[in-house]
């Protein structure tokens, strides 16, 4: 293999594959990115044999050839060399001779043969891809990934719900993610286009979390449309130039329509700066544990407080619109954060039942935003 590419070409491709690479593994090859020569382009992969990424560079292309050689390394000398062509070219024994004006370096790599097949273009050109609104999915992915679940205990919700579905005579695309404390769910129809697209995520899928991480990355690039589709339990995405692959989580995903209280008729209507500045402020007297700050509700005013024996304690209170009966229930407060963040518009509504109840936080315009959170004990 022997080749010419630019340093800024070469930095975009490393730095999309480096998150897919696993660090920490039994299979040092997975440590490893794959070069391989195409017509006009360098083929650039990783894979975790969950994920895999694709990435076609153009390049000049001498003499046809692949290789593997440690992401985190290539990446770190291309950053440091100066900004010119960079020339690729194999040597004997599995060596990567790479040359950047009065610069060499030889990196020691293993043969392309070793490594794990991971779908490319050309292995799935057969399949019908649909189109999506990369904008529109961007926007509901900040919506909900926060919530999905980081312990594999939990398996089957360390990912995102997609599905479509019908109500009230409209057809929407809906994300929903949670980790058994709290739940996440955005509706969307503006991220589909056709009816192809709809049909994919009628039975609903479970994506899972890096693979969703990585995409959003990709989308974060341009928010420009994309194209995606699913062969068995693998979930397909291509872009650009950009070959995305995960493997869907199977199993069945939890009935989240039973944990989301139905909307009552006198949410609390908060100022949503105002609500999370103090969530903030308070939760700086919390326990480092627990994160548990506590709500009081009486006619006119939501109390916001915290303690913590090796601090102190906090209060904050805000002005309401509530003229129930007295109220105190706890929440841990990074739950609220997340969920506060994530909406839009200058209001949010705010639905406390009672101390054994989970609060609702519902976004007071757009789409169907809808975030629970499961109470604390105080």
């Amino acid at each position: 293999m022997k080749l010419t590419i630019s340093k800024a070409q070469m930095l975009v491709g490393l730095q999309r594959v480096q998150n897919v690479v696993e660090r920490r593994t039994t299979m040092p090859i997975l440590s490893n990115a794959l070069l391989k020569t195409e017509t006009g382009a360098l083929s650039l992969s990783a894979t975790d044999l969950e994920v895999g990424i694709q990435s076609l560079l153009p390049a000049e292309i001498k003499e046809p050839g692949s290789i593997t050689v440690k992401a985190r390394s290539l990446l770190d000398i291309v950053r440091e060399l100066p900004d010119t062509d960079i020339q690729f070219q194999t040597r004997e024994n599995s060596r990567l001779e790479i040359t950047a004006k009065k610069s060499v370096f030889n990196i020691l790599g293993l043969p392309a043969e070793d490594f794990p097949e991971v779908p490319t273009f050309s292995s799935e050109e057969t399949q019908t891809f649909v189109r999506m609104n990369g904008s529109a999915v961007v926007a509901m992915l900040d919506k909900t990934l926060y919530a999905a679940s980081t312990d594999e205990a939990r398996y089957h919700l360390n990912g995102v719900f997609f599905e479509t579905l019908e109500e009230a005579d409209k057809r929407l695309f809906r994300m929903v993610a949670t980790d058994a404390h709290r739940l996440a769910l955005v509706d969307n129809p503006g991220a589909l286009f056709d009816e192809s697209a709809w049909r994919l995520f009628k039975d609903g899928v479970i994506v899972p979390r890096k693979g969703l991480n990585e995409l959003r990355r990709l989308l974060a690039e341009g928010k420009e449309d994309f194209f995606v589709t699913i062969k068995g339990r693998m979930l397909f995405v291509k872009r650009d130039g950009i070959f995305l692959s995960m493997r869907l989580i199977e199993g069945k995903y939890a009935d989240y329509k039973r944990i989301i209280p139905k909307q009552s008729e006198g949410p609390i209507s908060v100022d949503r700066e105002a609500f999370l500045a103090s969530l903030k402020r308070v939760s700086l007297m919390s326990s480092d544990k627990s994160k548990s700050v506590t709500f009081s509700l009486k006619p006119g005013i939501l109390t916001i407080s915290s303690q913590s024996p090796e601090l102190g304690d906090a209060l904050e209170e805000l002005s309401v619109d509530y003229q129930g009966e007295d109220l105190r229930i706890g929440f841990n407060s990074r739950y609220l954060i997340d969920a506060v963040s994530s909406m839009e518009g200058e209001q949010v509504l705010l639905e406390l039942r009672g101390k054994q109840n989970p609060g609702v936080i519902r976004s007071s315009q757009g789409a169907n935003h809808t975030s629970v959170v499961m109470p604390m004990r105080i």
